[in-house]
């Protein structure tokens, strides 16, 4: 294990692991040594998943803006995971695996077919076998809120919550809302879920965070940067392109910024009730959002039946989709701890529920990331494989990392090797030039896929006119 120190202003460590990711309980002392410190039990949790956020464009992942300056702070405050991978690229099965600690081929939300096109292939409910967190904790005599402005999730991902506020509004409503459900159950131990949705196009955030981050050289930001366009491609060297993609880098930091605040006004409110202390907070998000990194080789593949390459989500399995932020900030995280080996969302239910000191289901397959041990030694888990799977668009599509290796896998014979070290924004495919490594990083696919098997039979999503309306908006239906 190697770690390096470094005191904060109010006398905080700052290590850096190269091993496995490990929660332990307490702050550490600036001193070479650090005396174990006594696990404390999270009485509260609240799981912020910031919807359509990729992993670069937040500030202490690496951002050149001041994007998210009360998150970055949490980060130096609690555990941070600087190689999170949420397990699909899109928001209905990758929300479930945060949930339910399941694959998405094992919960079955997802949308299925040889050729996957979620506008006009309703997914599928969660298995009506799974129980997700919120029926955990409600079982465990938890409060339970979900305020997602994500229209997607209704159905059973109400399951387990006394009030389901599923509607697309600002985060500064879902904000209020999940803030008045918080004052009024504050006497009991509560659990809530809040997903934020204004990174996901069409993006207008209020002012002045619409025209926050300017882009002199790129002129001026308006109606048209709220949407996609060159969603074919067209010229992407042209002048008009980079205009665009500038302004649209810009008002999605910008976007983010607000969301930013909106979370600082939740941590201010719960100190000043008194009772942040008590409450874990967990922020993630559930899927990234590319902005042409690919878009070449995306064309060059083909495979999307909306013949859509290099923008949104849900269509491929590269890192701008699959790497996004987690951390972990409140009762047991450790203070400025950074962990640099790979993990999945999988982990973070049973992580969550392991702070919560709430038995965790043997059901779910992730690891809890949380080790006290002999007063808060830190020990090494078993490492385990990334997975992630289950398009929304395209041939169905399955990703394994392992050894800091990246194989990509589709239905229609496309195969895909990266070596993440080297190369992060895979832009050098492997696979022709190793055919050997090849087909050794296929074996290990189809072995662990073969692991994989449905819960039980599910359902469609019925979803009814007000939904349909509000994903036609945001572009998942037609």
């Amino acid at each position: 294990m190697e770690l390096s120190w470094a005191c904060g202003p109010i006398g905080r460590n700052l290590l850096r692991i190269s091993s496995a990711a490990i929660l332990v309980a307490g702050a550490a002392a600036c001193a070479p040594e650090p005396p174990p410190a006594e696990h404390t039990v999270a009485r509260h949790a609240i799981l912020i998943v910031i919807d359509t956020l990729r992993a670069d464009r937040v500030g202490y992942m690496g951002a050149d803006r001041a994007t998210s300056p009360r998150v970055d702070q949490l980060a130096r405050d609690g555990t941070s995971f600087l190689r999170a991978y949420a397990n699909s690229p899109w928001t209905v099965p990758s929300t479930a695996t945060i949930l339910t600690s399941l694959y998405p081929s094992e919960h079955g939300a997802e949308v299925i077919g040889d050729v996957r096109n979620l506008a006009e292939m309703p997914p599928r409910q969660i298995h009506a076998a799974v129980r997700s967190v919120g029926e955990i904790l409600q079982e465990s005599r938890f409060r339970c809120g979900l305020f997602s402005a994500n229209p997607y999730l209704f159905g059973r991902f109400k399951d387990g919550y006394d009030t389901a506020f599923v509607d697309r509004q600002s985060a500064t409503t879902i904000t209020d809302l999940a803030l008045e459900y918080i004052a009024s159950v504050q006497g009991d131990r509560f659990f809530v879920h809040i997903q934020y949705m204004d990174l996901h196009p069409p993006i207008e955030p209020p002012a002045p965070y619409f025209n926050l981050f300017p882009t002199p050289e790129a002129g001026p930001r308006g109606e048209r940067h709220k949407e996609w366009a060159f969603s074919r491609g067209r010229d992407l060297s042209s002048d008009e392109f980079v205009e665009f993609r500038d302004n649209k880098l810009a008002l999605y930091d910008g976007a983010l910024r607000y969301i930013d605040d909106e979370i600082g006004r939740l941590m201010d409110t719960l100190e000043s009730l008194g009772i942040l202390e008590d409450t874990l907070i967990v922020v993630t998000s559930d899927h990234g959002e590319e902005f042409w990194d690919h878009a070449e080789l995306e064309a060059f593949l083909g495979g999307d039946p909306r013949g859509y390459y290099g923008i949104g989500h849900g269509h491929t399995l590269f890192q701008e989709l699959l790497r996004v932020p987690l951390l972990f900030f409140g009762p047991g995280a450790s203070p400025g701890l950074t962990v640099d080996d790979p993990i999945s969302l999988l982990d973070l239910a049973p992580t969550m529920l392991g702070l919560l000191d709430v038995r965790i289901p043997e059901q779910m397959r992730g690891k809890n990331l949380q080790s006290v041990n002999g007063g808060g030694k830190m020990k090494t888990p078993i490492s385990t494989p990334i997975y992630a799977e289950s398009p929304a668009y395209g041939p169905s599509a399955w990703c394994l990392i392992e050894g800091g290796r990246k194989f990509i896998a589709r239905d229609d014979g496309v195969r895909l090797l990266y070596d993440l070290v080297s190369d992060p924004r895979e832009t050098h495919d492997l696979a022709s030039d190793n055919p050997e490594l090849g087909q050794e990083m296929q074996d290990r696919l189809d072995s662990f896929r073969s692991t994989l098997a449905p819960v039980g039979p599910t359902d469609s999503m019925n979803i009814d006119g007000r939904t349909e309306e509000q994903l036609r908006a945001l572009g998942y239906v037609e």
